[in-house]
């Protein structure tokens, strides 16, 4: 008797996990369809039938990973007290994204980007989940302050990132995430006596 057939959901769940590792190992660049294809078991036509190319299999990687990312985020932050704790909890979302840099046996490192439009909805989805802890940890911040405060946020956490895990050995991971968190604290705090509005009352 053959396997069951999988459904087209879960077929297409079965190419996105081989993507990953493929995508993994070999890089955007260096991949080909045919990798993808051999690593989930299929034909390459069947393949194309679920992404009509490359760059279409990588977006809805990315798409699926910032997803998953962003749910990962949201978790971590609500484990925090943000009304009594802000800095703590920033000091827990800047440890998730430290936490998936420096993760060597991450098979997709989505903690890279590179100048593929993909990754643009992975920022936004992550930059959402900074806006809304700004949101509900100071109301009164009008928009589009809380957007662009989670913009400054998510840049120096990626950017700290990718230097940091470039040379793991200069800076522990202890000692990283207290400059990111030393810094970003910093910034907010220097905002709220120039770049954004005062508080009422």
């Amino acid at each position: 008797m053959g396997k069951p057939r999988l459904t087209r959901e879960a077929r297409r769940e079965t190419i996105l996990d081989a993507a990953t590792d493929v995508f993994g190992r070999l890089g955007f660049e260096a991949t080909r369809m045919e990798d993808v294809a051999k690593a989930a078991g299929i034909a390459k036509g069947l393949l194309y039938q679920h992404f009509s190319s490359k760059d279409a299999l990588f977006q809805a990687l990315i798409d699926r990973q910032g997803l998953a990312y962003a749910a990962e985020l949201r978790g971590a932050l609500a484990g925090s007290d943000l009304d009594a704790d802000p800095r703590g909890t920033l000091r827990e979302g800047l440890a998730f994204w430290l936490g998936k840099v420096g993760d060597q046996a991450a098979t997709f490192n989505v903690t890279d980007p590179g100048v593929h439009d993909a990754y643009d909805s992975l920022r936004d989805s992550l930059r959402e989940v900074i806006a809304d802890a700004v949101r509900r940890s100071q109301p009164w911040v009008p928009e589009p302050y809380p957007r662009l405060v989670a913009a400054l946020i998510q840049g120096a956490a990626e950017s700290l990132g990718l230097v940091w895990r470039a040379e793991p050995a200069a800076v522990g991971a202890d000692e990283a995430l207290g400059l990111l968190t030393a810094f970003c604290w910093g910034g907010l705090t220097e905002l709220g006596r120039g770049g954004r509005p005062e508080p009422p009352g």
